[in-house]
């Protein structure tokens, strides 16, 4: 497995990993497969493509040459807030669950963040009810530190999301 930053190269096979991660797990998504399926390759591949200095990007896991996951980090650049990174969107295909994608995925993309000049946070935020992915963030380090209650709505149904924070750099 080989985990390295998505660039518009990458455009298809994101977005078909995309639409099965809205598919399969609706829950873990603020965007639905309807806000997602109608997206031009153009518009995908802008997505996607990396900040030059790294601070907002997609990093894709591989296995061989197809892509197994992605997670989205997201540096802002406001002042007040750029000590903080934010993690979004992080999705392992099934056939790649149990077999180290995800930890592996999340700890270079920890990496990938403490290299970014000034960060002392990772922030992401979790269906409450999704326990494998709270137990995978747990054991990476990532603390809860509040939920949301009724934060997202799939058909119908409310969920709360798990808010979860890894402090990198705790004295600076």
């Amino acid at each position: 497995m080989k985990v390295r930053l998505l660039d518009p190269s990458d455009a298809r096979a994101y977005q078909r990993l995309r639409l099965l991660a809205l598919q399969e797990t609706p829950t873990a998504f603020s965007a639905s497969y309807g806000d997602e399926a109608g997206r031009s390759m153009d518009e995908v591949a802008a997505r996607i493509t990396p900040a030059a200095d790294g601070s907002i990007c997609v990093l894709g896991i591989f296995e061989r040459d197809e892509l197994a996951g992605f997670v989205v980090v997201i540096h802002p650049q406001r002042e007040k807030l750029c000590h903080a990174v934010e993690l979004a969107g992080m999705y392992v295909a099934p056939t790649f669950r149990r077999r180290g994608f995800g930890r592996t995925l999340l700890k270079v993309t920890v990496a990938h963040v403490q290299s970014i000049a000034g960060v002392r946070q990772i922030k992401l935020g979790v269906n409450a009810t999704n326990t494998g992915a709270k137990a995978l963030y747990q054991s990476i380090g990532f603390a809860s530190y509040g939920v949301e209650p009724d934060a997202l709505r799939v058909d119908g149904t409310f969920y709360g999301e798990e808010h979860y924070v890894l402090r990198i750099d705790p004295l600076a």
